[in-house]
């Protein structure tokens, strides 16, 4: 059934407020949808004991009473921005997921550099600078529990991609995101802070707060066991020269609760940065006109879309265009494509392993040591530690630089592909993990420049759950005969 224009709920970010947004509300009056109410959200996020599941029943409780009261309209559409997204989110997955489309109370979701898998600006936010630039009017609060669920790869980011991404099971399968339920559409900047403080913490492939692949909302999830003995089925994995290690294990892709045909439309803007993505009326930072309408464009369409075919249409138009300013800047290290990888490791209990190393190795490293260490050097641009819980890491990688600095590196005469290996310190002398003192020496293929054989895509989020097994020593349990 096509779908008509609806309210407009706009959900602000963190340390923001609604008066930040009438200029968005204005420009979307001006252009059709004066016809529609539009609704102003406000939350509080700079508080140190409110959470992003507070927020989130806090906006169910505030929905139902406008619904109640006949005030607010059913379906609505949402505008989100930044950490609006992940309340957005949570709200749905926790009160709506698997409903009936009758009774699902959003339809179109438009994301405005959302971060839906963290930001790097999450762990400066808590540091006594954060609390200085950003607390002075909230008593030295930047809202603790907020940034907890900001930080890069936190527990909280796993928790809802599991609730609302990945399915663990078939009796975990329902689902927000359907042709007949929720649209999800990001759009993104791509251009770093030009001017002020704000520098500071600019990255490349950012929009200065908002990784491009954390804002990206098509993310992929994986295990790979090191304690099974059966061999992976979908990508490589190869043991190196110490034949008795447990090198072999088994690689399961984690199957998307929205089916496999359904990828929500990603739109890159050329010269939008964080604040700017909110006033399509303005003109972004060395924006030109033809860009800004190409971005007036795109949220309109997304607020406008009345079918699903339409949808998946608007989803191949904006790949072709994001990858036109990334492929066309490949230069400028500011538009490169970036991906990251969301580590978890753990034992065969599922006893977190904080002690670990991941290295990426090129083929036949041996021989090719200084090519390893090109990539770790110059691909990798960042590893961050989760504050939370040490074995959670995330790694930033410039998909650009990997083409460029690593593939074209490589021997002519050996593949073209990108080994990931595990190694962890053992916890003492009575166990260790894998089959010696100091780790793992099992390798896997994540990448190659044969598309049919990768796992990591341009522009994505990828969770990725390590499996090692931990071993006692033959001193830990004896058996004697008596005699």
């Amino acid at each position: 059934m096509p779908r008509s224009k609806n309210t407009v709920l706009i959900v602000h970010g963190w340390s923001d407020t609604s008066q930040s947004f009438h200029a968005l509300a204005q420009f979307l009056n001006s252009r059709g949808f004066q016809t529609v109410n539009l609704y102003l959200a406000d939350y509080i996020s700079m508080e140190d004991d409110v959470s992003i599941d507070d927020a989130a029943n806090a906006m169910e409780l505030a929905v139902r009473a406008q619904i109640s009261s006949g005030t607010l309209q059913l379906p609505f559409d949402l505008v989100v921005h930044s950490t609006g997204g992940l309340v957005a989110r949570n709200w749905l997955a926790t009160y709506y997921t698997g409903v009936a489309s009758d009774k699902m109370p959003a339809q179109r979701m438009v994301m405005l550099a959302p971060a839906n898998f963290g930001s790097a600006l999450a762990t400066i936010g808590q540091t006594m600078l954060g609390r200085v630039l950003k607390g002075w009017e909230h008593g030295f609060h930047t809202g603790k529990l907020m940034l907890d669920g900001l930080e890069l790869g936190s527990p909280f980011q796993w928790e809802l991609a599991l609730r609302d991404l990945f399915a663990q099971g078939p009796a975990n399968t329902g689902t927000i995101y359907a042709a007949d339920l929720v649209w999800p559409f990001v759009l993104v900047g791509s251009m770093p802070y030009q001017s002020g403080l704000a520098q500071m913490v600019n990255e490349h492939g950012s929009d200065g707060t908002v990784r491009v692949a954390a804002a990206n909302l098509n993310a992929y999830g994986a295990t790979l066991d090191f304690t099974a003995s059966a061999a992976p089925t979908i990508l490589g994995m190869t043991a190196n020269n110490n034949a008795a290690s447990l090198a072999h294990g088994a690689f399961t892709p984690w199957p998307h609760r929205y089916g496999e045909t359904m990828t929500f439309p990603l739109g890159v803007m050329n010269r939008r940065d964080h604040a700017s993505i909110t006033d399509p009326a303005s003109l972004g930072d060395g924006e030109s006109d033809a860009e800004q309408a190409l971005f007036q464009q795109y949220l309109l369409s997304a607020l406008s879309c009345n079918s699903f075919d339409d949808y998946r249409s608007i989803e191949q138009t904006w790949r072709t265009q994001s990858d036109q300013v990334q492929d066309a800047a490949s230069a400028d290290a500011d538009h490169h494509g970036h991906l990251q990888i969301n580590v978890f490791v753990v034992d065969q209990y599922q006893k977190p392993v904080s002690d670990y190393l991941i290295e990426f190795l090129a083929p036949n490293y041996q021989q090719n040591t200084d090519l390893t260490g090109v990539f770790h050097d110059k691909v990798i641009q960042n590893v961050h530690k989760c504050a939370q819980n040490s074995a959670l890491r995330t790694i930033y990688i410039d998909r650009q630089s990997l083409f460029d600095l690593f593939y074209a590196g490589i021997p002519a005469d050996l593949p073209k592909e990108l080994r990931l290996s595990i190694s962890a310190s053992a916890p003492g002398n009575n166990v260790r993990y894998f089959d010696h003192a100091y780790g793992a020496e099992g390798e896997f293929v994540v990448h190659s420049v044969d598309e049919a054989s990768r796992w990591l895509h341009r522009n994505a989020t990828h969770f990725l759950k390590i499996v090692i097994p931990r071993l006692p020593s033959d001193q830990v349990f004896k058996l004697a005969k008596f005699t």
